[in-house]
């Protein structure tokens, strides 16, 4: 499936819970630069029960120390959120999930990809999405039909496995998850939208595979799985204080100079699974989910 199909729906999946979060502060070893120029902006979104920021910070710290630049550390509300952050000058290097790093493809500017955790494979292969029914849908095939009468839980908007690839799949049916269906809700997190199936406040739900996998619940069961998704790599606003490649060439060291960096972000993303290194991310362009 190529990635101009997997269009945004409208919503704040996360807002509320992370409006406290809008800013975190500095936590970077470099006190300054010397030079007077404004610290760099690490920043990523917010997750809850995932302290990013603490996943994060390592990141800013290991590039204060390389470039002799002081770095801050920022949470955003959303991935969108993010992107459009990094976009407006206020973000130097970004975390995002993937459907962040889709939506800096299709703006312009300078922002580039930087290398992406080298998630290992059979690790990979298990980072998908699903779409789950309550007992009496018996198929994918039924929801045309049936959507009218049907409530649809999302984790969010901005979710890549809870949100944009489920959502094109159901587009690929002909049904538009905006207005096909009784109610579309956002759960806020992946368990949280399997939980609304199983206690009967949603009759279909998209999700992370491994989340399903890991704890099916009962009278719930599997319409549709997708093929893998990609992680989203980290990106770089290049300026006249930042050289993007500089920092890509540090990523690509991080796991001899401080292996803490991919520990910690391992700690926020689980799925980037078991990855030490980062690997070189493809262009922008050449992402697509099957």
């Amino acid at each position: 499936m190529a990635p101009d199909c997997l269009r945004r729906v409208g919503g704040a999946a996360l807002a509320a819970l992370t409006l406290a979060l809008a800013w975190t502060g500095a936590g970077a070893s470099a006190p300054g630069d010397g030079n007077g120029d404004a610290p760099w902006v690490v920043a990523t979104y917010a997750y809850p029960q995932r302290d990013r920021a603490a996943a994060v910070q390592p990141l800013a710290d290991y590039l204060a120390r390389r470039s002799g630049h002081a770095v801050q550390v920022r949470i955003l509300p959303s991935p969108t959120a993010l992107v459009e952050a990094l976009r407006g000058g206020e973000v130097d290097v970004a975390v995002p999930n993937l459907h962040g790093y889709l939506q800096a493809r299709a703006g312009e500017g300078a922002i580039v990809a930087l290398p992406v955790p080298d998630v290992p494979p059979v690790q990979a292969d298990r980072y998908r999405a699903v779409l789950v029914a309550r007992d009496g849908i018996a198929t994918l095939a039924e929801l045309p039909e049936r959507a009218r009468d049907l409530r649809l839980a999302l984790v969010g908007a901005d979710s890549a496995s809870g949100g944009f690839v489920p959502m094109a799949a159901l587009r690929d049916l002909g049904l538009d998850p905006r207005i096909g269906f009784a109610a579309l809700d956002y759960a806020g997190s992946h368990a949280a939208a399997l939980q609304a199936v199983a206690e009967g406040r949603a009759d279909v739900a998209a999700l992370a595979a491994d989340v399903y996998d890991a704890a099916p619940a009962e009278g719930v069961h599997e319409l549709w799985r997708s093929g893998p998704i990609p992680p989203g790599p980290l990106l770089c606003r290049a300026s006249a204080t930042m050289d993007c490649r500089q920092v890509a060439a540090w990523l690509l060291q991080a796991h001899t100079r401080d292996p803490a960096v991919m520990a910690a972000l391992r700690a926020g993303w689980p799925e980037f699974g078991d990855a030490t290194t980062f690997t070189v991310a493809p262009p922008l362009q050449d992402v697509t989910i099957d």
